[in-house]
């Protein structure tokens, strides 16, 4: 048996990239990389990977959480731990025992079990830094990139349940605005860019960071969590 630490926003992130109601059960949960220390989750069309120290055992079983599991601890969290709040992105001690799992909540504890089956090699996903083409991003409000992706939706007459399926595409021009499209010559979406500084290296590192074999250890602040 051991414990594992992770943010709670941390994992409120992951949930939103885990699959539903997938035939790949394994993708229909949160994964822990224990042996890399990320917190990693995809639906086979996105992924999303969060380094979180406290969760690296290099020795031990890397854990993938259910989502329903997940879910009833998520509701738990309520109050000042909701999301956005001061208490929002506190660590969380997941205890694994073999296949059984407890998720520490602020009124008690969630029950359950992993899920079964491989999680992908998912650092095969993740490009390598020194492959990246030179990046120059725009920063952008990303609620504005949201609202133009739901107005090519709304105008292609998209019902907003499959909103999501509807292709767009972002181009990027250095510190000029964003130009959203969704391949037709009719329509388009400018952005704003905002005065806020996102170096360009922060993509490589990121992808560099996901290729480390090794992270480093938890903190004391993480162990006393």
């Amino acid at each position: 048996m051991y414990t594992l630490t992770v943010s709670l926003s941390t994992l409120r992130a992951a949930r939103t990239h885990s699959a539903d109601k997938d035939i790949r059960s394994y993708l229909c949960g949160v994964y822990l990389d224990t042996a890399h220390g990320f917190v990693v989750a995809t639906d086979g069309h996105r992924m999303m990977t969060a380094v979180e120290p406290g969760v690296r055992k290099p020795f031990a079983a890397p854990v993938i959480i259910p989502n329903d599991m997940l879910d009833a601890a998520l509701k738990q969290f309520a109050g000042e731990h909701a999301r956005g709040k001061p208490l929002g992105a506190v660590d969380v001690s997941i205890t694994v025992d073999g296949a059984a799992l407890a998720i520490m909540t602020p009124i008690g504890q969630v029950h359950g079990r992993a899920l079964d089956g491989v999680f992908p090699e998912w650092r095969r996903v993740v490009p390598k830094a020194d492959s990246l083409k030179p990046i120059t991003p725009t920063v952008c409000n990303w609620q504005y990139i949201a609202d133009a992706c739901d107005a090519f939706a709304i105008a292609r007459n998209v019902p907003k349940n499959k909103a999501g399926q509807h292709s767009v595409a972002v181009h990027y021009q250095g510190d000029s605005p964003a130009i959203v499209t969704d391949g037709s010559g009719d329509m388009l979406v400018i952005v704003m860019p905002m005065r806020h500084s996102i170096p360009a290296e922060a993509a490589a590192a990121a992808c560099g960071r996901a290729h480390v074999d090794t992270t480093p250890a938890p903190t004391a602040a993480a162990d006393a969590a």
